[in-house]
């Protein structure tokens, strides 16, 4: 391979300041780019990992990218166990309480409500109301790992991108 000098003349002392705030901008706009694309993809594994019909999406939906200091994040856990409280959960099969089997009323460790076609089988607390008593723990989904098996190649599309 040959080899190629460049010299820059007129840019003056500024220029190495210039070129780093120039980097520092392309930088913030990739890592940026890379958690937007990382929210995609956790969406799309939670998506995809829903056993139930009927899904209302929100806890995919929760999950965002936010600024936070230093670059870009997904995922505020502020804003995700104050809206999504089960994210903890349904991702690693525990309650942040380290609870395994989903919990009852407090009067009773059972649950009390029904089924209803009009929920598409979902549970309903409330009346008309029958004891349910939960015994099976509920699986992980780990779509948090599953994301992160593919942040690699998020970054290597992000930089091939420019």
């Amino acid at each position: 391979m040959a080899n190629v000098r460049v010299t820059i003349t007129g840019m003056g002392a500024n220029f190495a300041k210039v070129q780093a705030t120039t980097i520092a901008a392309i930088a913030e706009r990739q890592i940026e780019a890379m958690a937007r694309e990382t929210e995609t993809v956790i969406q799309n594994k939670i998506q995809e990992r829903i056993k139930r019909d009927g899904s209302t999406g929100h806890l995919a939906s929760s999950f965002q990218t936010v600024k936070i200091s230093g670059g870009w994040g997904v995922g505020d856990i502020e804003y995700l166990n104050a809206n999504a409280p089960q994210w903890h959960w349904l991702n690693f099969g525990v309650a942040q309480s380290g609870r395994r089997i989903p919990p009852g009323t407090n009067e009773n460790p059972r649950i009390r409500g029904h089924f209803s076609p009009d929920t598409k089988g979902r549970f309903t607390k409330g009346s008309p109301s029958f004891a349910m008593n939960p015994t099976k723990p509920i699986e992980a989904m780990n779509y948090i790992q599953a994301t992160l098996n593919e942040v690699n190649g998020i970054i290597a599309k992000v930089l091939a991108r420019g």
